[in-house]
């Protein structure tokens, strides 16, 4: 073996390795944030449930947690709009909601971080239910029927 097919085996190894790396930094890891991202949602609106469906009983303190809360998820989906490269592309490769479902469910993040607030308490828990509907079909987080909007009582 002479030297210079060692030399453009080495190169060869080295060029997969950097580009391997790439694809995994560029590609994949803002994908998994995406990912954890929505997964931190989907926990938010259970250890948070509380506050956002009982927003008249709950303390002041709790309402401004979890509105700054809900509002940072918000701008963490805005933000993997940029991180995510190619994203119409990439959403449909990795199964990752479209910038639509995205965008809408950042919106409705921001509307529930508003609806703590609500100056008609009597509606807001309507108005929130409607919301994390919306953010859950949005991000495709499980949500049972039985936790829809309007529920029935029998």
């Amino acid at each position: 073996m002479d030297g210079l097919t060692v030399f453009f085996t080495v190169l060869s190894g080295v060029i997969t390795f950097v580009v391997g790396q790439l694809a995994v930094k560029l590609i994949l890891d803002p994908v998994q944030d995406l990912k954890k991202t929505i997964g931190q949602i989907s926990h938010t609106l259970v250890d948070r449930a509380n506050v956002i469906a009982n927003p008249d009983v709950s303390t002041k303190e709790e309402k401004n947690e979890t509105s700054v809360l809900l509002r940072k998820l918000s701008a963490h989906l805005h933000a993997h709009l940029y991180l995510v490269p190619w994203y119409v592309t990439t959403c449909r490769i990795f199964r990752i909601p479209s910038k639509e479902k995205l965008l809408s469910a950042s919106k409705n993040l921001i509307g529930l971080s508003n609806g703590i607030y609500s100056a008609n308490p009597t509606k807001a828990d309507e108005w929130n239910a409607k919301r994390i509907e919306a953010i859950c079909d949005s991000l495709s987080i499980y949500l049972a029927e039985e936790s829809r909007w309007p529920k029935d009582l029998k």
